[in-house]
């Protein structure tokens, strides 16, 4: 090789070198400058109060008062008949069965036989989650570490089949005129789908959402065009209680963002956990060089949690203009974020999800204080502002327009109804499968009483 391409090849090396030099340089400074802006951000978090860590909003909840420990045992005991060829039959079949009660599709006497053996076959488990709900705490996960805390999807599915059938159980007890055994089986599951939320990460949550609509399903079946006592009615009116639900409910969005701010810090760190899904060495690598911008990184993550958290306790026909714009947020993410893989979630659906469980509250509680209104002036009211204040603190909001729930007298008996995330008024008819944030029509969630 003659002097010439040495030399160029010299200068190429040089300028190479010089580059990686450069970039180095350059990333030790960013290193140095972020590090200080997430030091100074955790300091001030600290010096406010605020949560950093999950062991300071970790539920305290010793193993003797855990409910959990009584899921678990529930968990390994549920199941629904398969295995061979004709066992898959039998599991499609029950969960046909199951989804057409949900959809309020009448059921013939052999499907509810065969709920029935399903129910005996899985007595134990289904006992085991009313021992649950008797405990005074509930904790799954292992809060000491992040990279455990969260539990698996493919786990909590198996809690919305047992409380869906604990739920069908407690109606065919009340059509075999055993109410009360029916009611207190409703109770029981909505005491522990509320202890299941002091652990509000966000797949907890909407576990919960869906199991709570499950019984509500439940409940209204039971009470809606059945004689009941005053006394009942109204210890079940109590029980509908969005505001209270909303405020248990919307910790998940403060838990999801100290979930992100511990990951993260551990993720600049080098943590292998932390890093499981891309713990190879160039994987590794590429996280030590983008160290500076995964600081800067988690600090925007959390002010776009804490923005989120000032405004979740608002009813969601406030909210969701706010969600809106997170959307357009999210989109709006800067690239070098969205590098490292940056995911926000997004709430709107989540909470939309919220307010159909609120709307059916709402609907629920406005037709027991028309039912118990009826047993004492032997009629409907005429209107919802009857009910107030002896029956009804206030007239029940439709949390999706914040306007008055529609309420109407026909055929001698009522219907009240949310007109749901369309916003149509579509006569009282509803569908119990969400498939899109707006539902096109009969999204409506109704209470009717003949």
């Amino acid at each position: 090789m003659n002097s010439k391409p040495k030399k160029a090849l010299f200068r190429t090396g040089l300028v190479i070198l010089a580059i990686i030099a450069l970039i180095l340089g350059l990333r030790a400074v960013l290193n140095y400058t972020t590090g200080k802006k997430l030091q100074a951000y955790l300091e001030d978090a600290k010096a406010g109060a605020i949560p950093v860590s999950l062991k300071d909003i970790a539920p305290q909840c010793d193993e003797a008062n855990n409910g959990a420990r009584f899921w678990k045992a529930a968990e390994e005991l549920f199941v629904i008949p398969q295995g061979d060829d004709k066992g898959l039959a039998e599991k499609t079949l029950i969960n046909r069965i199951i989804d057409d009660f949900f959809a309020g599709r009448p059921l013939h006497e052999e499907s509810k036989k065969r709920l029935a053996d399903l129910i005996a076959m899985n007595r134990r488990a289904l006992d085991m989650v009313t021992e649950a709900s008797a405990q005074p705490c509930f904790r799954l996960g292992n809060w000491t570490d992040p990279a455990v805390a969260v539990p698996e999807p493919a786990d909590l599915v198996k809690m919305i089949q047992v409380i869906r059938l604990l739920g069908i159980e407690a109606v065919l007890r009340a059509e075999a005129g055993q109410d009360n055994e029916g009611l207190e089986l409703c109770r029981q599951g909505m005491v522990f789908i509320r202890k299941t939320l002091d652990e509000p990460f966000l797949i907890n949550s909407l576990v919960a959402l869906a199991n709570m609509k499950s019984l509500v399903v439940c409940l209204n079946s039971i009470l809606r065009n059945r004689e009941v006592d005053p006394e009942t009615l109204a210890s079940w009116k109590q029980e509908m209680d969005p505001e209270a639900w909303r405020a248990k409910f919307s910790k998940c969005v403060q838990t999801e963002r100290v979930l992100g701010l511990e990951m993260g810090l551990r993720a600049i760190k080098g943590d292998r956990e932390a890093l499981k899904e891309t713990e190879s060495e160039g994987n590794l690598r590429f996280y030590w060089l983008s160290r500076p911008i995964l600081k800067s990184q988690i600090i925007f993550v959390q002010d776009y949690f804490r923005d989120l958290e000032k405004i979740v306790a608002l009813p969601y026909y406030e909210l969701k203009g706010r969600l809106q714009k997170d959307s357009q947020v999210q989109r709006a993410i800067p690239w070098y974020y969205k590098m490292s893989g940056l995911q926000v979630p997004d709430f709107q659906s989540v909470f939309m999800k919220e307010a159909t469980l609120e709307a059916m509250m709402l609907t629920t509680k406005a037709g027991l204080a028309c039912k118990i209104y009826k047993r004492q002036s032997g009629q409907y009211p005429e209107t919802l502002e009857a009910l107030v204040p002896e029956f009804l603190d206030k007239v029940p909001v439709d949390p999706f327009t914040g306007k008055p729930l529609v309420y109407r007298l026909q055929d001698g008996g009522v219907i009240i109804y949310s007109v749901g995330s369309n916003e149509n008024d579509d006569g009282g008819r509803s569908t119990y499968q969400i498939t899109q944030l707006v539902m096109v029509k009969d999204d409506d969630w109704a209470w009717s009483e003949k």
